[in-house]
């Protein structure tokens, strides 16, 4: 019985000295798609994307709706052109819209691959400036806000961020 004691009581101050460890790392978080709407930089680069894509579309739907006129006129003249004539404009009008398709699919490429550079350029920007932010602030980590569940209020810099990032980029 006597062992029982002791051993309860040895355990009892064992785990009563140890401390519990509280981590010495500072970590914040930033809200990117934040920095990107609310910078002038990154304004800058949505509304030239913005207008380059306004553009295309105004451009394709000229397009579209010649096709479509096209395609109404062949159905008009069924009647009216012999089967041979009517099946080489079918065909030509076949290949305008596959004309078609292949330019739009090709233009929405190059839109994503020059939204992808404008994007990485832009970060290529920011990325010193936040570091020579968390140097300052001795901070360990850095996270995106959208990889966070649940953290303090206190440790979002993305409002500094910003400021800092106006201030340097112009």
């Amino acid at each position: 019985m006597n062992y029982k004691k002791n051993l309860i009581y040895i355990l009892i101050i064992f785990f009563s000295t140890i401390s519990l460890g509280k981590s010495n790392e500072n970590i914040a978080y930033i809200d990117l798609d934040n920095i990107i709407k609310s910078t002038k930089a990154g304004k800058s680069i949505i509304n030239e994307l913005k207008a380059s894509k306004d553009s295309a579309l105004k451009k394709f739907e000229k397009k579209e709706k010649a096709l479509k006129k096209v395609e109404e006129d062949i159905n008009k003249q069924k009647n009216v052109l012999s089967k041979e004539e009517l099946k080489n404009k079918i065909l030509d009008f076949r290949e305008e819209i596959a004309s078609f398709r292949n330019d739009r699919e090709k233009l929405i490429n190059d839109f994503n691959i020059k939204k992808i550079k404008a994007f990485e350029k832009f970060f290529e920007k920011i990325t010193p400036i936040i570091g020579e932010y968390v140097e300052e602030k001795n901070i360990d980590f850095v996270l995106d806000k959208k990889n966070i569940f649940l953290a303090n209020k206190n440790n979002d810099i993305t409002s500094e961020i910003i400021k800092l990032i106006d201030k340097k980029i112009k």
